[in-house]
């Protein structure tokens, strides 16, 4: 199957503020830029890039979504911390990846446009630029509505439909696990996602106006050239409902 991939990331004052992909075919270009041109809602500088990516490979396969809801961030984070102990990863490690979140993970400050490669091990940074981080792209929901029309039901939006597919290829590229919380200051929902127990969503993972965020993806250190190509260059459609 030969199509295209149509990204957008649009910035505010040098602050990446929304980004969304979509795999398509050449007839459905028109309708795709529309809809990612009215996603974000103010910046001062946006870049669409349309690739040409050939074969792609169709998974039969999603991650199941939980939800749950916290009284406080220290107990949602507790909770966090919990689920990635249980999937293998050391307590001091998922310590370390709460810490570098919640500080902002970009060594010259703020927050990087990519996520964090953090050795499960060990809790070092792996990916080869810190400042930009590494990025999961070329991944889309075969049909995107009837998978937004089911997780709607369930009273999910559409950042759930887009971090779910990421989630669901970092899985199939090898990431042990992850941990997510948005840099939007407005967003307090983050996630834990892992083979083991899907994508669980779980708020509040940061209190209200907290500028700090992104993502980090524990993994093992063998492979990690491998891994950044399939996260980065794998073109990969999601063709199931997420259970």
């Amino acid at each position: 199957m030969s199509l295209l991939s149509l990204r957008m990331r649009a910035s505010l004052k040098g602050k990446h503020v929304s980004g969304g992909e979509r795999i398509i075919t050449e007839e459905a270009i028109p309708e795709a830029l529309c809809e990612l041109l009215k996603r974000p809602r103010e910046h001062d500088f946006l870049k669409l890039t349309l690739e040409r990516i050939g074969e792609v490979e169709v998974l039969e396969y999603s991650l199941a979504v939980s939800s749950f809801e916290f009284a406080s961030v220290e107990e949602a984070r507790k909770f966090a911390l919990e689920k990635l102990v249980e999937i293998g990863v050391p307590e001091s490690t998922v310590r370390r990846g709460i810490q570098l979140l919640s500080e902002g993970p970009n060594p010259r400050g703020g927050n990087t446009r990519g996520a964090v490669l953090m050795d499960i091990e060990t809790g070092e940074r792996l990916e080869p630029d810190p400042e930009r981080g590494v990025r999961t792209v070329r991944v889309d929901w075969r049909d995107r509505f009837k998978v937004m029309e089911h997780l709607r039901r369930q009273g999910f939006t559409e950042r759930t439909l887009d971090a779910l597919a990421i989630a669901t290829k970092n899985v199939y590229c090898g990431v042990v696990a992850e941990l997510c919380w948005s840099d939007d200051p407005d967003y307090i929902t983050g996630y834990v996602a892992s083979s083991k127990y899907g994508y669980v969503r779980i708020t509040p993972l940061k209190e209200e106006g907290d500028p700090f965020g992104g993502r980090i993806y524990f993994i093992r250190r063998e492979g990690v050239g491998d891994l950044i190509r399939c996260l980065e260059g794998k073109p990969l459609l999601i063709d199931c409902l997420p259970p």
